[in-house]
């Protein structure tokens, strides 16, 4: 790999991604390779088994791009230098008469989430988006709302779930009325078409307030476009989709990979000068950017709120996300507001204490001894709740490492879920990782629940030769054969993070009976075309 060093983002590029949620930047490699890139991804079926998640076997040269300077450098500023590519990537086709509407990735995740509303403000994955053709905005740029990384869009999810179910109802009724074969390959893109329309047609009353609550995020949204080569990194949590409608009569894709931090930032990953925040102090978000660029600085540690708890508390009702979030990061700034945040967060409202749970991370370590007490006699939900802002917390809640070792066995598998994962962060201080941690992870890698042995897989794979041993060097290359895919790509992360020879042969045995020949599905071009070149 070059030498990525002088491409690490500045303080203020670095500011502006805390704050807006994305940054650009643009390949060096040749226009051949982009042509190449959008001839090789043509013939692959996006939702199938070629395409979906297998994009490297059929298209391998898309590591190229990926391993160019200037996005090395922009990742390793974002998310460490020991940052990975996680096992799952896409490619989206914005066909001419189909667009995606606006949405967020960790909504399609929130099974994982405490509650579904949970989101992770830190920058613990980041979304890759690179066009391998010319994209202006006839062609149906995807679209992005800068800013909206922090909010849950409280008002238009209630209304897209109901919408949702009601969309399912109507597909099934039309999948009971046609063969296997209307689904196939790109028919599927019809069917999903009719659905809506049959939607639009038996609840019109519910689409009108949809697109009316909607609107003011489709004003805000700005189209991502570019040239051939164009990439974007976004956060993971912004909201996204289709900017407008593909209007060129040709395909437009947009390759989409996630990469994930590996280890929580204890100092800047970028070219750092300054810690003088540059972002100014106008905003209600505020006090949320400056708590992260706080915690990449490896500080954790923001100014706290001149506001009073009283005035702070009311907005934590309050129906604007921006409000009500930032309320809740300048409560868990001050000793008088933990109680109030304390108070929302076991309350039976789910939108209320979901944010309640933000102002609960930004008090970080001083939170720790009070969450620890309430789990103690708590029933199953409320202790996989106060687990997952304590993993959020990362590095300050390492005391609670005992105890939520102890909760990794319990009968609850949300409570195993949550401790597992929980584990991997506040566990990374530990050099060598502890025997009782150690133990916890190896007897959840052989879990009855798949998403407790993802999560365990996840957790080595952040903990890496901290935790390995001979039981959990076995038993991740067993999982290699689990029946989750997700426990699949996590135990292979696991083992390549281990730095030991026998996990690095065991990963390489199964990356050997991978699809390779790929020779069919790329497009390759011919011997008299350009050649490819390595970046410089």
């Amino acid at each position: 790999m070059n030498d990525s060093s002088q491409y690490l983002l500045n303080d203020e590029a670095m500011q502006r991604f805390i704050i807006e949620g994305y940054t650009q930047l643009k390949s060096e490699l040749p226009d051949a390779y982009h042509a190449r890139m959008y001839v090789g991804l043509e013939p692959l079926d996006e939702t199938g088994p070629l395409g979906h998640n297998n994009l490297l076997p059929c298209v391998p040269d898309l590591r190229l791009m990926l391993n160019e300077p200037q996005v090395v450098g922009a990742l390793t500023s974002i998310l460490g230098p020991d940052y990975y590519l996680h096992f799952h990537r896409h490619d989206h086709v914005n066909f001419p008469d189909g667009a995606q509407p606006l949405h967020k990735d960790s909504d399609n995740h929130s099974h994982h989430a405490i509650d579904g509303l949970r989101r992770y403000h830190k920058t613990r994955f980041a979304m890759l988006l690179y066009y391998p053709q010319d994209t202006p905005v006839e062609m149906g740029p995807t679209g992005i709302v800068p800013r909206s990384q922090y909010v849950s869009r409280r008002d238009v999810d209630r209304l897209k779930k109901h919408g949702d179910q009601l969309r399912a109802e109507i597909l099934e009724q039309i999948r009971q009325s046609m063969d296997a074969t209307a689904f196939e390959g790109k028919n599927r893109f019809k069917r999903y078409a009719e659905t809506e329309s049959e939607f639009r047609v038996r609840y019109p009353d519910l689409v009108e307030k949809i697109e009316a609550t909607s609107a003011p995020w489709e004003d805000a949204k700005i189209p991502l476009v570019g040239d051939a080569g164009t990439i974007s990194i976004v956060h993971f949590d912004i909201v996204h989709g289709r900017y407008s409608a593909n209007l060129t009569g040709k395909q437009r894709h947009m390759v989409k990979f996630v990469f994930c931090r590996n280890e929580e930032p204890t100092t800047p990953s970028w070219n750092h000068r300054d810690p003088v925040w540059l972002g100014g102090e106008d905003d209600c978000q505020t006090p949320i950017w400056k708590h992260l660029w706080a915690w990449h600085l490896g500080t954790n540690d923001s100014p706290v709120s001149p506001r009073s708890t009283g005035e702070l508390s009311e907005l934590l009702d309050d129906q604007d996300d921006k409000l009500a979030i930032s309320a809740a990061y300048e409560l868990g700034s001050i000793s008088e507001g933990f109680e109030v945040l304390l108070e929302k967060f076991l309350s039976d409202n789910l939108e209320v204490r979901s944010i309640a749970g933000y102002g609960l991370v930004r008090a970080g370590g001083d939170a720790i001894p009070r969450l620890l007490a309430k789990l103690e006699g708590a029933d199953p939900a409320l202790q996989a709740r106060i687990i997952d802002v304590i993993g959020d917390i990362g590095l300050e809640a390492s005391d609670a490492a005992p105890v939520l070792t102890a909760l990794a066995a319990s009968s609850d598998v949300g409570v195993r879920r949550t401790a597992i994962e929980a584990l991997g962060v506040v566990s990374q201080a530990e050099e060598p990782t502890t025997a009782r941690v150690l133990a916890a992870l190896e007897n959840a890698l052989i879990d009855e629940d798949a998403v407790v042995v993802r999560n365990a897989t996840l957790a080595l794979a952040r903990l890496g030769s901290k935790a390995k041993s001979d039981t959990v060097v076995d038993r991740v290359s067993r999982n290699l054969s689990h029946w989750h895919h997700h426990v699949r790509g996590w135990s292979i992360e696991a083992l390549q993070q281990m730095d030991d020879p026998q996990a690095m042969k065991l990963a390489l045995q199964y990356l050997m009976s991978a699809r390779w020949d790929y020779a069919s599905k790329t497009g390759d071009l011919d011997a008299t075309s350009q050649p490819m070149r390595e970046p410089t």
